[in-house]
């Protein structure tokens, strides 16, 4: 498989962004007998007509996001603008999965629906599963790892939410020529890949006393241990006196063991959203099983930078295990929170990136956006399959 990126700064003129992109597209690459367009891009692209225009001229299909920001290994950070992958090969199969909009009470329907039109597209079985998902508020993210997971048998799962410039309202997926506010996009890739992941979030000293959760309901927190969830915070941190909490908790996020965490696996980071001063209650973007143990810990520009180093050096040891196969591109999906926490220097991520891909051939194209929560295995199960998860305030990347 060989790869190639375009980059635009255009954003109100489509025809003129498309044909840019698509000349630095074919200067750089011959296709192959299967190809695929992926597209990280700003919130105020008429995302729908721009995936039309590139599907009638390359002739493949364009699947994608909006996002706050992108990041990619020559051009570095861009806060606007349009970044186009295009990936392809004569040894590997890409088929595109969309539900159109989900509703919540028939979503689980849609999603395992979509995956079964999406397998029956391709004569191998799915080695990746590439997401493109949608920010619902009523409807936490960790839905879609999960039915993906379950559909595909454990088939490694990874991306990222769709978002736009903090409103939360103007955040799109896409497929062609067809956008969606409330969409789940995926992308299935069999054939001649050996993809490899790496997520971190590296944080520093932990703030004590750790807590179970013993009682909690999708992704409220009712109690943890015999303290409801605003009296087990208040024993640690002050909390502020208004119902949204999620831009107070930034640098003190929530670190979660899973009832089934092992060990030698990375915990999940969870991003507290409100609190209920009544009950004491608490409401995060992810479900918060039962029986998991949650704690605070700190995180500043260091601890993101650290944990940028560390999944960019995970992932390049990783791809020198695979001797003799040729790595062609890296998805990276990192974090809101992460960009908020850059403050002025918003290369910082970016930068270390081009330095950890210096001595890597120009043909190893990275490129990657920041959403509002990351998906990536953090290892595998007892019987192989990717332990598929949610994240947040993380840093993810995956090589192909």
């Amino acid at each position: 498989m060989k790869s190639a990126v375009a980059i635009t700064q255009e954003i109100d003129n489509l025809e003129f962004a498309a044909k840019e992109l698509i000349s630095q597209i074919k200067d750089k690459l011959d296709f192959g007998k299967n190809s695929i367009g992926i597209i990280y891009c700003d919130a105020d692209v008429d995302v729908a007509s721009l995936g039309e225009l590139l599907k009638g001229s390359l002739g493949m299909d364009i699947v994608g996001l909006t996002t706050t920001a992108t990041i990619e290994r020559n051009n570095g950070y861009n806060d606007m603008g349009i970044l186009l992958s295009v990936m392809t090969g004569d040894d590997v199969e890409f088929s595109v999965g969309s539900t159109g909009d989900l509703s919540n009470d028939s979503f689980p329907a849609a999603i395992k629906e979509a995956y079964k039109k999406a397998r029956a597209n391709t004569q191998n079985d799915p080695k990746l599963i590439l997401t493109f998902a949608p920010y619902i508020a009523d409807l936490t993210s960790e839905n879609y790892v999960e039915l993906l997971d379950e559909a595909s048998g454990g088939i490694p799962v990874f991306g990222g939410v769709a978002t736009d410039h903090y409103d939360l309202q103007y955040q799109k997926t896409f497929f062609n020529g067809q956008a969606f506010a409330r969409g789940l996009v995926f992308l299935l890739l069999s054939g001649d890949i050996k993809p490899v992941f790496a997520m971190n979030h590296h944080f520093g000293t932990k703030v004590e006393k750790k807590g179970m959760i013993t009682k909690s309901t999708g992704n409220l927190v009712q109690r943890v241990g015999d303290q409801t969830f605003k009296e087990y915070v208040s024993s640690i941190v002050p909390v502020p006196d208004e119902e949204l909490v999620i831009y107070h908790f930034q640098s003190t996020p929530f670190v979660m063991e899973l009832p089934d965490f092992e060990k030698d696996e990375q915990p999940v980071v969870r991003a507290l959203v409100t609190v209920d001063h009544e009950n004491g209650a608490g409401s995060f973007l992810s479900k918060m099983p039962e029986g998991s143990m949650i704690y605070l810990n700190e995180f500043q520009r260091n601890e993101l930078r650290e944990s940028c180093k560390e999944a960019l050096s995970n992932i390049t040891k990783r791809m020198d295990e695979n001797k003799g196969y040729k790595y062609s591109m890296m998805f990276i999906s990192t974090c809101n929170a992460r960009h908020l926490l850059m403050a002025d220097a918003k290369n910082l991520e970016s930068d270390i990136l081009s330095e950890y891909l210096g001595p890597f051939p120009a043909e190893l194209n990275a490129m990657g956006f920041y959403g509002f929560g990351e998906i990536c295995p953090t290892g595998k199960r007892a019987d192989g399959t990717a332990k598929n998860r949610f994240h947040n305030i993380s840093f993810a990347v995956c090589a192909i």
